[in-house]
């Protein structure tokens, strides 16, 4: 029989070895939570530090006051910040962030990581030189000023240690539910540097020619958080990236996910290592393969009927189908009677959902037919050189002849495959080997587009469209502290999303009053973006005052709609 959980703390000593050999002493205290099953950190103290070379242990200075550099111990007011750092407190604890964080790294570099990352969030991906200024009127979870060879000495230090950036994921992905679907995707940084190995030619997704560096990431669809990333050579296609995306799932040890791909990531061989592996997948598939056009032939009829039209989107229609998939591999190593080179082929069940929108067939029939009168024109000027995919374009869809020996060029078009080609626009369909009700697939291909968002996002308010950093290794820490700011990112968008879907509802237990202030709230909202939010709270500021005979703390007032809208949150208590 285990034993009674006390809930007990324990105060013990940490020693943390910096790399000049100096020795930093914390007190800590811990206690164990029954629902991760782990030992999480409750309160850090540094005692202080024992110099390289000697014994004797250096206590810490006096701490000053959070967020107030340079203020004398005895000082009697104090005035900071306080209303946005008190809402990335709270999504830091709400969220789990904050206790994964402490749980994965030593307690310097955790604060560290914490307050970077909060000062991404609130400050729209400012700079990092601009962070030491920023937190005299700001508390951080780090009370000292973050210069730049504190962060420097922070990237290179979090790029080298993979075992906490490791548990760090381990621990966001135990937070998922049973079966959890997971997005995989890709996006490029670019880059200058000549000292980024990893940057090199591929396809670049801002296409400004620069080497690029990759970034894919793994993402919680039901939940709405980043859950792993991995950097790669800028050189690997998406199509390739699948076998490690794999294992790092497995490494994860979440339940077996549903993972959603898009048309980057489409083809034969990556559906085969899925179905191999007997993982779950669902991903976009190319109307153009013939064993998909059969499908949509036997379709057709069913699509047609109102009974297919999407309950949630009626400009499409929607039919399911299961088909027996045959599969082929290479072997890469002798096994048993089995040679490595040798081809094995097997069996699975797959299921095919077809999708019909009219209002796509006709947008890509206009744009087809545009461009192939553009072709058509090129061609009859005189143009000689095109790119590979016009060039296919051409040899397919136009027809050149020419009247007498000399004569004029004359371009027709190929009527027949044009009309064959364009049977298919409008369609597209998703594969998995998993059984889905027919629209919950289209729902979860959808929202694996936020993926994409999360990207721009990234890119935007994370300061990482460029590394910033000399070396991998300090890439690697960067882009880690940002995935933690992601963290931060997505849970307080996806807290704002429930308030609005709250707004409005329930309106036989609402009073007039209640009501009218929901909708000014709903407004607001929906004409804010994330980071004018973000700026709104920043004006609320808390001023104390402490001396012999007097103790009194104030904060800014608030209108009674922001105080409703942290109360939903969950910021305030009622």
């Amino acid at each position: 029989m285990p034993r009674k959980r006390t809930g007990k703390t324990h105060i013990g000593e940490v020693r943390e070895t910096r790399p000049n050999g100096d020795i930093y002493v914390y007190e800590r205290i811990t206690a164990y939570d029954p629902n991760t099953r782990r030992t999480h950190t409750i309160k850090l103290h540094l005692k202080g530090k024992i110099m390289a070379a000697t014994q004797e242990m250096v206590p810490t200075r006096p701490k000053r006051p959070k967020g107030q550099a340079g203020i004398a111990p005895d000082t009697l007011a104090v005035r900071s910040h306080t209303g946005l750092t008190d809402l990335l407190e709270w999504a830091g604890q709400s969220s789990g962030i904050d206790r994964d964080v402490h749980a994965s790294f030593h307690a310097g570099d955790a604060a560290k990581i914490l307050s970077i990352a909060r000062y991404w969030v609130a400050t729209d991906g400012n700079t990092l030189p601009r962070i030491e200024s920023w937190q005299n009127m700001h508390n951080l979870p780090y009370p000292y000023g973050i210069s730049e060879d504190v962060y420097s000495d922070l990237f290179k230090s979090v790029g080298c240690n993979e075992d906490g950036v490791q548990r760090y994921f381990m621990c966001r992905a135990s937070m998922l539910g049973k079966n959890p679907v997971i997005a995989l995707d890709s996006t490029t940084i670019s880059t200058y540097s000549e000292n980024q190995t990893e940057a090199r030619q591929g396809f670049n997704k801002d296409r400004d020619g620069l080497d690029t560096i990759k970034l894919v990431t793994l993402y919680s669809v039901k939940d709405r958080e980043p859950i792993a990333f991995a950097k790669q050579p800028g050189n690997i296609p998406d199509v390739i990236s699948v076998e490690n995306a794999l294992a790092q799932l497995k490494c994860l040890d979440i339940d077996t996910p549903l993972t959603v791909t898009d048309a980057g990531y489409r083809s034969e061989h990556n559906m085969t290592q899925y179905a191999r592996k007997n993982r779950k997948f669902l991903t976009l598939m190319d109307a153009g393969s013939i064993w998909i056009r059969k499908e949509i032939d036997n379709l057709a009829g069913k699509l047609k009927q109102m009974s297919a039209v999407c309950p949630f989107d009626n400009t499409i229609s929607g039919a399911a189908s299961t088909v027996m998939h045959t599969f082929k591999w290479q072997r890469r190593r002798a096994r048993g009677d089995k040679a490595a080179g040798e081809v094995e082929t097997f069996t699975r069940r797959l299921h095919v959902y077809v999708f019909q929108s009219p209002e796509r067939k006709v947008q890509r029939e206009i744009a087809f037919k545009k461009e192939l009168f553009e072709l058509k024109r090129l061609v009859e000027a005189g143009q000689a050189e095109f790119t590979k995919a016009a060039e296919d374009k051409i040899a397919k869809y136009l027809v050149g002849t020419r009247l007498g020996r000399g004569g004029q060029l004359k371009v027709s078009f190929n009527d027949d495959t044009i009309e064959a080609a364009m049977k298919y626009f409008g369609y597209f369909a998703l594969v998995s080997n998993q059984p889905l009700e027919l629209f919950t697939s289209l729902e979860y291909y959808r929202l694996r587009e936020k993926i994409e968002e999360l990207f721009a996002d990234q890119k935007g308010a994370f300061d990482s469209r460029r590394p910033r950093v000399w070396y991998p290794d300090n890439l690697r820490g960067r882009q880690f502290v940002q995935f933690v700011g992601l963290g931060y990112y997505c849970f307080i968008a996806k807290k704002i999303k429930e308030v609005q879907q709250k707004l409005g509802k329930d309106k036989e237990t609402k009073s007039e009053k209640r009501l009218k202030l929901e909708k000014q709230l709903e407004k607001w909202i929906e004409n804010h973006s994330f980071a004018q939010i973000m700026d709104w709270f920043d004006c609320i500021e808390t001023t104390a005052v402490n001396t012999e005979t007097v103790k009194v703390r104030w904060s800014t007032e608030t209108i009674e709609r922001d105080r409703l809208f942290l109360e939903l949150l969950g910021v305030l208590k009622k």
